[in-house]
């Protein structure tokens, strides 16, 4: 049960990275969408542990968004 209302979670905030990630003139710090991948992987790795499937899947696409983010929208807009 637990996997799916987090699973639920996930596919409610995983929209909210996608205008940042769309948006040329977006720019987040490095540190932050850094931390925020490394702090998403922990979450993954404790969601395997326990045994979830659905959750760490999603969260881990979490973790590509905001790398991208960390990759395009870490550098001031021209």
């Amino acid at each position: 049960m637990w996997d799916i209302v987090i699973a639920i979670g996930n596919v409610i905030l995983l929209p909210s990275l996608l205008p940042t990630l769309l948006d040329n003139r977006s720019y987040v710090p490095r540190i932050t969408s850094g931390f925020a991948v490394v702090g998403l992987s922990f979450i993954v790795a404790g969601l395997i542990g326990e045994g979830f499937v659905i959750s760490p899947v999603l969260t881990s696409s979490a973790i590509v968004l905001w790398a991208f983010i960390y990759l395009f929208r870490g550098k001031t807009p021209d």
